[in-house]
């Protein structure tokens, strides 16, 4: 059975809820204090908490909020202990994040059963996370498939075609017929089916290229201080040639505590999608804010294209989504790799959303330096 933590000050209420569950064939772990369920949950993970509200030193309350505001313990279900007639503390245990609660004095039946249900409710999360995760799987798979099998059976066939065409010269050769015309015209032939052959293996090499910086974009943050003006002289050099002009806004000559390659990845790859979806027949022009607030470097990029037409904001963030499917070589990954970027290497949060001046992305990156971090 799973391990249950249950968490209260008074040794005589651990003993009741560890003897009504563990007869009913739970683990349980126990805490005489929130400071000290702190440290078991960090070690153990339990799959579910129960504490006491009005405990010294820590109470319930307390301690469910220090477990919420860590990404590691938040998705742990808080059950809370109270007596029947403290009202006021179960709204505010429920407002901080308690799924249940459980009245004093204990009833054994009332007891199971809460328990009972949360790790239903748990299994039925597992459940739906994992068909969600089969379901992108399945997507993934069928996308990346399509991607290497449509540019791979055109070099297949142009390379049977090639085989004809050498055949028909060997032929023509040992039988004392080939001509200079035909001689010319097979040299041709071959040309631009290698040709074809080769920008098609090209497509495959860039997209397995494309698919690596997807899973290195789950990286590990490397951070360091960084110029942002050197990140506006990089960026504005690698464009430079590109038919588009980049404008920064804000202080650039600050110096930042980021990972300067995933925030140069993270704007190359919003400016390349730009210049691939965004525009039609005007200037082309980007825009890209830097604001220091507290702790934390705000980014908001935006573009004076069209936007998105015929998927959502959210659409775009999937794998192998594109407003551009066919033979330019958009495979509908770059979206994906920049958020991954944003909320892997950089640590950070983002959102994206369609205006009627173009597409809009605001990204919080977290900037603390090395001893503050």
């Amino acid at each position: 059975m799973s391990d249950i933590l249950i968490v209260d000050d008074m040794p005589e209420n651990l003993q009741v809820l560890q003897l009504i569950l563990r007869k009913e064939g739970y683990k349980v772990l126990a805490a005489r204090g929130g400071d000290i369920a702190l440290g078991i949950v960090k070690k153990h993970q339990p799959e579910l908490i129960i504490t006491d509200i009005k405990m010294p030193n820590m109470s319930g309350i307390e301690l469910c909020k220090v477990l919420k505001s860590d990404n590691s313990t938040a998705a742990i279900p808080v059950v809370f202990v109270s007596a029947y007639e403290d009202s006021e503390s179960l709204v505010q245990a429920f407002e901080v994040g308690g799924v249940d609660y459980i009245t004093k004095p204990y009833k054994p039946a009332e007891i199971i059963a809460r328990v009972n249900t949360q790790f239903k409710l748990i299994e039925a999360q597992k459940l739906a996370v994992k068909q969600q995760l089969s379901k992108a799987i399945n997507q993934m798979v069928m996308g990346i498939a399509h991607e290497i099998n449509t540019p791979l059976g055109t070099s297949i066939t142009s390379n049977t075609f090639l085989e004809g065409v050498m055949q028909e010269l060997q032929s023509a050769l040992a039988a004392g017929t080939l001509t200079q015309d035909g001689l010319v015209t097979g040299f041709e032939q071959v040309k631009d089916s290698s040709a074809l052959c080769s920008r098609n293996l090209e497509k495959v090499a860039k997209f397995v290229s494309l698919l690596k910086s997807v899973s290195q974009s789950e990286r590990d943050s490397s951070c360091a201080e960084v110029k942002l003006k050197e990140i506006e002289t990089r960026l504005k050099k690698d464009f430079s040639k590109q038919d588009v002009q980049i404008q920064f806004v804000g202080n650039t000559t600050t110096e930042v505590y980021v990972d300067g390659q995933a925030l140069v990845e993270v704007l190359s790859n919003l400016v390349e999608n730009s210049i691939a979806h965004a525009w039609i027949d005007h200037d082309h022009l980007v825009s890209i804010t830097f604001t220091l607030s507290g702790n934390n470097l705000h980014v908001n990029y935006t573009d004076n294209g069209v936007g998105l037409r015929g998927i959502s904001a959210q659409e775009l963030l999937k794998p192998f989504v594109t407003t551009k499917r066919g033979n330019a070589g958009h495979v509908g990954l770059s979206a994906n790799l920049t958020a991954n970027l944003v909320s892997g290497a950089l640590n950070g949060e983002f959102s994206v959303k369609n205006t009627p001046h173009g597409l809009e992305w605001d990204i919080q990156i977290p900037i603390d330096a090395p001893d503050n971090a």
